[in-house]
């Protein structure tokens, strides 16, 4: 699957599910549950480190262009949420790390293994699950790392400049055409 057609369903995050990525991808984006990181986290301890880094690669895993983990997403949303929420906000944000960390990793009576232990395609159906989910609270806490770690990766350099369409600070867009096809256009502009 090319990263543009996954990241045009990516888009849809606040209503639409994760498309499973190519085998090719799912064995190079598999993770060990050894809870080794490639980041160090200032803030969170090294299990809420390990969760939001999962998170991260299931959304957006390598593929033609660099992943949520290759461009530093993790690491990002830590820097992010510790510096710019208020210290009650933080304390929400950790124990909803937790709480989904718990619901991912210790219920058999949903998960035949845990979110830990299950392939990118495995992973990718869990979450999709978790989305259809109507109002239940692990669903918003999920929709929550999504978002951050959609908006985290597009503000990269990687995600700004390689994956959108960017045309450097000096942008001279031409005239307004309201209707064209999107082929035409090629990619979304990051303004």
């Amino acid at each position: 699957m090319k990263r543009r057609k996954a990241l045009k369903n990516i888009s849809l995050y606040i209503s639409g599910t994760l498309v499973a990525p190519t085998s090719s991808i799912m064995l190079n984006s598999c993770s060990s549950p050894s809870k080794e990181l490639d980041w160090i986290p200032k803030n969170l301890n090294n299990d809420e480190a390990f969760l939001l880094t999962e998170i991260a690669n299931t959304i957006i895993p390598n593929s033609e262009y660099p992943g949520a983990i290759a461009v530093g997403v993790p690491n990002e949303i830590e820097s992010y949420v510790f510096n710019v929420y208020e210290v009650e906000n933080i304390s929400k944000f950790r124990d909803g790390i937790n709480k989904f960390d718990d619901f991912l990793n210790n219920n058999p009576s949903k998960f035949s293994k845990s979110f830990y232990e299950s392939n990118l395609s495995e992973k990718t159906e869990i979450l999709n699950s978790i989305q259809k989910n109507e109002d239940s609270l692990i669903r918003r806490i999920y929709m929550t790392l999504k978002s951050l770690v959609i908006t985290s990766y597009f503000r990269s350099e990687v995600g700004a400049t390689q994956v959108l369409k960017y045309n450097g600070p000096s942008i001279i867009l031409g005239k307004y055409r309201g209707c064209i096809p999107f082929e035409e256009v090629g990619k979304t502009w990051a303004i």
